[in-house]
């Protein structure tokens, strides 16, 4: 409960949190403002306010999981005052320098020293979330669907984060050179260790630095790396340093509790005061990550209620498994950190890659192609229909060839899904039409014009058009080929279907 406090007051969570969803609204707002074209629903307020508050959910996960990573591998900056004018003039007359040493931070030192601050790592995270979020943007202006964008969001963030881990010595070296061609950093510098304070000299700065403002000092086999304020380090390689010297570092910062050895045979549970904590967590999150599968399940049924996918077309809102995909990520990353440190956390990395693996596996289905199409295309058939199309729908049509019965060849379907709300007169018009009739009251013979995946009901009603001989629900007098538009309409399930194939006929 702490930790999750702790993420939600750090400056780094409400940054990553409200500049997105900023972004996002103002977006959406826009949207809203832009003529509808013709034929197409008009955004309402509702929509404005689901889709908003859906958007916030979902970011308000992905971003608090980020945010609990970066506040989970760094210790906050204690909140100690520098001292005062008197304490300068006390230390000058009573203090005298007890070591001194000399270094040199050179681009093969600042690449072996990012690896132990993942600050830096998260500030170039950072800076590419920045430009995801500007493309981001760009691509929801251009798609129609706004969900894509966020698709588009999920899977460069991952990659972004994965490029940076892999590449990050690459990018701390461009960061080091541009650091020295503006000429803002030094390279040499002159250590001097007081009781309480040491002194960091170089060309062009000398920085005094009290113990009690120092974050923390973490020893490797080679170096000390002590930290201070937002990016300042002071190295410290052990081979300029005497016995008594590395002695004195020592105890001077494990007795404020700010060491941590990072030798390899040195990490262990010990470095970690609240372990019970830490066990507790990774247990949890084992926990999330097994029931992750099951609520982006749940989520994606949600997400259909907002916004109902039809027919092969449901596969389209499947991103929403991508929207879980922080949760194994992090079971993952804590994993392998804490199963180095001696943790048993072996169980998180196993369950993170599996359920990893199957949420991206399920949220690649979105990717597939599906049979939309601008539900305006339906006018086509409107003449034959013989009765009043509604204004909105969505539309899908399927090419199939000869994949059904073997004397209907060149079928196409086009499925015409509508809300409860739009198709009052439609079903009117059906009702009153004589070329649509009750599926269970049609004539026997007329059956042989009906596609195989045409079933009768109570609230489904037929019409069959030749178009070769312009008549309805009639079978041919001779023997030949034959347009026909087979048609049917699910009153329960606002289905149209339209059944599009060249018959044929031996009489």
């Amino acid at each position: 409960m702490h930790t999750s406090k702790s993420t939600l007051k750090s400056r780094f969570f409400p940054k990553l949190f409200s500049i997105p969803l900023i972004c996002w609204t103002i977006f959406f707002l826009v949207v809203m403002l832009i003529p509808d074209d013709p034929g197409e629903e008009p955004l309402t307020w509702l929509d404005f306010f689901e889709a908003t508050l859906f958007f916030t959910v979902i970011w308000f996960i992905i971003s608090f999981m980020i945010a609990f990573i970066v506040n989970k591998i760094r210790k906050p900056v204690p909140d100690t005052p520098m001292p005062t004018a008197q304490t300068n003039i006390e230390r000058s007359a009573n203090d005298k320098c007890l070591y001194t040493c000399e270094t040199v931070m050179n681009v093969d030192e600042y690449k072996k020293m990012v690896h132990y601050f993942p600050q830096t790592y998260w500030a170039f995270v950072m800076r590419g979330t920045i430009l995801n979020i500007i493309f981001t943007l760009i691509i929801a202006n251009i798609s129609t669907l706004p969900y894509i964008a966020l698709i588009f969001f999920v899977i460069c963030q991952i990659f972004i984060m994965i490029l940076y881990k892999k590449r990050l010595e690459h990018y701390a070296e461009k960061a080091y050179n541009s650091l020295q061609k503006r000429e803002v950093s030094d390279t040499e510098f002159h250590i001097y260790f007081y009781d309480n304070y040491l002194i960091r000299r170089s060309t062009h700065q000398t920085k005094e630095v009290y113990y009690s403002i120092i974050e923390t000092c973490i020893e490797t086999d080679t170096h000390f790396y002590i930290k201070f304020g937002q990016r300042n380090v002071i190295l410290i390689p052990k081979a300029v340093c005497d016995a008594s010297l590395i002695d004195f570092i020592r105890k001077k910062f494990s007795n404020s509790g700010k060491y941590m050895n990072a030798n390899p045979d040195s990490m262990d549970m010990k470095q970690y005061r609240h372990t019970y904590f830490i066990k507790a967590g990774m247990i949890l999150l084992f926990i999330l990550t097994l029931f992750s599968l099951f609520t982006a399940s749940w989520s994606v049924t949600l997400v259909d209620t907002i916004h109902p996918q039809h027919g092969l077309n449901a596969v389209k809102n499947t991103w929403v498994f991508w929207c879980w995909l922080p949760i194994p990520i992090l079971s993952i990353v804590l994993g392998f950190k804490y199963n180095h440190a001696g943790f048993k956390c072996t169980k998180n990395i196993v369950a993170g890659f599996i359920i990893g693996i199957l949420l991206a596996v399920y949220g690649s289905f979105c990717l597939f192609p599906t049979f939309s199409e601008d539900y305006r295309q339906i006018y086509a058939y409107e003449p034959y229909i013989d009765a009043d199309l509604p204004e909105n729908g969505e539309l899908d049509i399927q090419d199939w060839g000869t994949f059904f019965d073997d004397d209907k060849t060149d079928y196409v379907i086009a499925n015409a899904y509508y809300d409860g709300e739009d198709v009052d007169t439609f079903v009117d018009s059906i009702e009153t039409s004589k070329n649509w009739i009750l599926s269970t009251q049609i004539k026997s013979e007329l059956k042989i014009l009906l596609p195989s995946q045409f079933h009768a009901g109570n609230q489904i009603y037929y019409s069959v058009y030749n178009k070769t001989t312009n008549e309805y629900n009639q079978i041919p007098d001779k023997t030949g080929e034959y347009e026909i538009y087979a048609m049917y309409y699910d009153v329960a399930n606002n289905l149209l279907s339209i059944h599009t194939f060249t018959y044929s006929y031996i009489n």
